[in-house]
């Protein structure tokens, strides 16, 4: 077994299912609301759901770097408090138990590690961390999940703090694209949708930034959902930019997000019948008629890759099967929207770790250190300028919204790149997730298809803000998530699980960097002037990544 205290992911021994081979018991019940129903119907057990997904986690996950840390003991502990009708769940040291037939009684969840859990430190998969943060306790929206009945089966491998890629120099684990174990899998929530995808558990949480629920969701193939600012509580969750920062439910299906964000937002923290009926409740209307409007930007850009471009037009056609109205839009906004969350998030991050970037910069990974730095060169008047643009642009997009429920478009321009460093440039591709952050709109990244490669490609909904009451825009996407995805089946595939697929080892951030002996006299003087030792590939990649801010200013 692994450690129930949260050291890293090491194998000591295989599991097997009761019932047969790795995933047997998964692939017949697929998705989270499957899992719910078949453990309280008594279909099968959650001792054999755990045991099956911990099988399939020896067997495939830890090539696709799945898990931070994994608590198999104190998950197994849970499973067999929910075979018995209640009981403590793997609470750690936190007190308190979860309901007898809660909603979410007996199902494995992944937790990205920015939330906190009582089993371990909330590290960010990062060498530097705040070990009393949060200390021996869950964030508000796991101690929900708990309580509706979830085994929290570990954390999951992300992207460090929530920025950049992962740095091979480290001893952490290194999530892969399950489609594809050589290309990347999106971040920051990167293990929670590998984990999804390859179906080790059937739901968990992200964080989301300027995309981090549902880049993964898209490039993994899976159902992940921003949801409208307020939603959720973000007590005990570490922060990448407080401004943009939210935490979402990932999963199978819109079907399985709405359970769980209708436990992670509701209003007491003994989540049992009055989630279960608030999901009743919100459920989607099958003979609700929706309206999307597509921006035609987006629709005529040469931006889009071909294959996505081709995925999108046959989405929309099975949104009009599902009983929606799609008609096309003006949002001439959308570079202006995307620049604003960037320049925002790109200076939050710097001034979250302003103090250890100067006193422990050897200690980060190069790929993170090299993008929270760069918020330095952000002057203060550009970040309250984008601060103050958030409102109007905001208002701008309502405009967008005010004929039609929701708007439609791809949630990435193409489908995952192979696992290859770039130089750590945030904007080298349409980043269209992040245009709807900075005003704190819902979206919604759903499947749509797959690339003539098998990479799966993913359709982006985006809803209404109502300040007053943030979950009516995610209903509305959701109900048309839900309605897509009873006329397709695209997020029924799971990734491939061939534990002799071949995994390259990813290559070194520095490779390639050129020796620039001029390059730190070309810095923006606010990076120069940091207490920071830059070494030669630091200045030559600030040197290329000072150029793309002095683009957003």
């Amino acid at each position: 077994m692994h450690d129930q205290t949260g050291t890293a992911d090491d194998q000591t021994g295989k599991t097997v299912s009761a019932r047969g081979g790795a995933g047997d018991i998964i692939r017949a019940y697929p998705d989270l609301t499957a899992q719910v129903e078949a453990v309280a119907s008594g279909d099968i057990s959650a001792v054999e759901l755990l045991q099956d997904s911990l099988a399939l986690a020896e067997e495939v996950g830890k090539d696709a770097g799945v898990f931070l840390c994994r608590f198999d003991e104190g998950a197994m502990a849970a499973a067999e408090d929910a075979d018995r009708g209640g009981g403590s769940s793997n609470a750690g040291t936190r007190p308190g138990g979860m309901l007898a037939g809660g909603p979410l009684s007996g199902v494995p969840v992944g937790i990205k590690p920015m939330i906190a859990v009582a089993e371990t430190a909330t590290t960010a998969q990062s060498q530097v961390f705040d070990p009393t943060f949060h200390s021996g306790q869950d964030a508000e929206v796991v101690a929900r999940l708990r309580a509706a009945g979830a085994v929290i089966e570990g954390t999951t491998s992300m992207a460090e703090h929530a920025a950049g890629r992962p740095d091979p120099a480290l001893s952490f684990p290194i999530p892969r694209n399950p489609w594809d174990l050589n290309r990347w899998p999106g971040g920051s929530s990167c293990g929670t949708a590998i984990g999804i995808s390859l179906g080790i558990f059937a739901g968990g949480l992200g964080t989301d930034t300027s995309g981090s629920c549902r880049i993964p969701a898209a490039y993994c193939g899976i159902t992940g959902l921003r949801p409208a600012r307020g939603t959720a509580p973000m007590d005990g969750i570490l922060r990448a930019s407080p401004t943009l920062d939210v935490v979402g439910p990932m999963g199978r299906s819109a079907r399985d997000c709405r359970l769980l964000l209708d436990i992670m937002g509701g209003s007491d923290t003994a989540a049992g019948e009055g989630a279960a009926q608030r999901h009743r409740l919100h459920a989607g209307d099958p003979n609700t008629v929706r309206r999307v409007g597509v921006p035609s930007q987006v629709l005529e850009s040469d931006r889009i890759a071909s294959a996505v471009s081709t995925a999108f037009s046959r989405a929309l056609v099975d949104l009009v099967a599902s009983g929606v109205d799609v008609e096309y839009v003006d949002l001439p906004i959308i570079d202006d929207l995307i620049a604003t969350t960037m320049v925002i998030m790109v200076r939050e991050m710097f001034e979250v770790h302003r103090h250890t970037l100067c006193t422990r910069w050897g200690d980060y990974g190069r790929s993170f250190r090299r993008l929270a730095v760069l918020g330095a060169a952000v002057p203060d008047v550009v970040y309250h300028r984008a601060l103050d643009a958030a409102t109007p642009l905001g208002a701008r997009l309502d405009e967008a919204l005010s004929g039609v429920d929701a708007l439609a478009l791809p949630t990435w321009p193409d489908s995952a790149p192979p696992y290859v460093f770039k130089g750590g440039t945030p904007q080298e591709e349409w980043n269209l997730t992040a245009a709807f952050c900075a005003t704190g709109h819902p979206s919604l990244a759903l499947p749509m298809g797959f690339d003539q490669r098998g990479l799966p490609l993913s359709l982006q909904l985006v809803g209404p803000l109502d300040v007053q009451n943030p979950h009516r825009g995610n209903s509305v996407i959701l109900d048309i998530g839900e309605a897509f995805q009873t006329k397709t089946d695209h997020h029924q595939h799971f990734a491939p699980t061939d534990p002799r697929a071949r995994v390259n080892a990813i290559p070194d951030p520095d490779d390639g960097i050129a020796d620039d002996g001029g390059a730190f006299d070309r810095l923006p003087e606010s990076l120069k002037k940091l207490d920071i030792p830059f070494d030669a590939a630091d200045i030559a990649t600030l040197h290329s990544l000072s150029r793309f801010i002095g683009s957003l200013s």
